[in-house]
């Protein structure tokens, strides 16, 4: 648990990034918030890509993190969508279904990576690190 966020964990303003998680499970997703709130970030969650969508409407974020399995519509419907806006999302996708197929999918909709479950949260991280500063995975 880091004690001091690191410099990159905030915007050019000065203000923290922004993670949004979007996961059906709560206490993944209570999980996941907390350990990117460790890590200096600002992390919310939804419960669906619907809801994320209105949270999307309503207020700035950074990064969307998204499972694939989602009541409603899909993650990767949800990633399609945030890949076509005006002002793009980087978004990162998890999954427990590691087919190529799958795979294939969710990277053709705009996914910047593709974390298989179970993961380290860790790997995670650093894949959100990466989006939100333009590096390559």
């Amino acid at each position: 648990m880091r004690t001091n966020p690191p410099e990159d964990a905030h915007s050019t303003e000065g203000r923290p990034l922004t993670i949004l998680i979007v996961e059906d499970e709560a206490a993944t997703a209570w999980a996941l918030s907390l350990r990117f709130q460790d890590e200096g970030y600002e992390a919310l969650t939804a419960p669906s890509a619907e809801k994320a969508l209105e949270m999307i409407r309503a207020r700035h974020f950074d990064v969307v993190v998204a499972d694939l399995r989602l009541p409603g519509m899909s993650g990767v419907d949800l990633i399609r969508r945030l890949a076509r806006r005006k002002r793009v999302i980087p978004a990162i996708a998890v999954t427990a279904d590691g087919t190529p197929a799958t795979l294939r999918r969710v990277l053709g909709a705009g996914a910047r990576q593709c974390f298989l479950k179970p993961f380290q949260v860790e790997r995670l991280v650093e894949g959100v690190h990466q989006a939100l500063h333009g590096e390559a995975a």
